[in-house]
């Protein structure tokens, strides 16, 4: 973690993302996903949670991580993350970084992403990108062709990756706790 005066930024190098989380997420006592201070359950989550898709090279993810830090940190941004490099199976040619927030709050923290230089919009809600990482999805078929997996190996991973987000939302009602990355 690195933390100067105000900056909390999570950089484990065992982690493919660099995070941007208020402190007290990172020390257990804040769940920065949520509303207006309450906590969405995983109906809420799937219905409203999403992120401004940000791209540029690391550095330039980096230099807008410390920017985008005292609005995490006040709260206004709930939290964002980017590559630690590029994943060359998606061969986007830059790294992403994401930025999150409920979607009745996407202008918001649009505006201050504009404000900050950020021109391109890309949104896109959670929901969109679980359904993405499911077998059959756009994202996970593609990351298992980058790497090649053989069609055993990959149904493995199919198989990995439904057990894992049925059981992530099984009940609708429960608070949601985010996705291990």
């Amino acid at each position: 973690m690195l933390r100067e005066d105000r900056i909390m930024i999570v950089d484990e190098a065992t982690s493919h993302f660099i995070f941007i989380v208020p402190a007290d997420h990172v020390y257990l006592t804040y769940n920065y996903i949520n509303y207006k201070g309450n906590e969405l359950t995983n109906k809420e989550y799937l219905e409203y949670w999403g992120k401004w898709i940000v791209w540029g090279t690391r550095e330039e993810l980096g230099l807008l991580a410390k920017k985008l830090d005292r609005f995490v940190e006040q709260k206004v941004i709930p939290a964002a993350k980017y590559d630690r490099a590029e994943i060359s199976e998606f061969q986007f040619g830059e790294c992403v970084m994401c930025v999150y927030c409920d979607a009745r709050q996407k202008e918001e923290v649009w505006d201050i992403l504009s404000s900050l230089g950020i021109e391109d919009k890309a949104w896109v809600f959670e929901k969109e990108t679980v359904e993405r990482w499911q077998p059959g999805g756009h994202l996970l078929e593609k990351w298992i062709k980058g790497r090649g997996l053989d069609e055993i190996e990959a149904e493995k991973v199919r198989q990995s990756s439904r057990k894992k987000f049925r059981t992530m939302f099984e009940d609708e009602n429960a608070i949601f706790r985010g996705i291990n990355q």
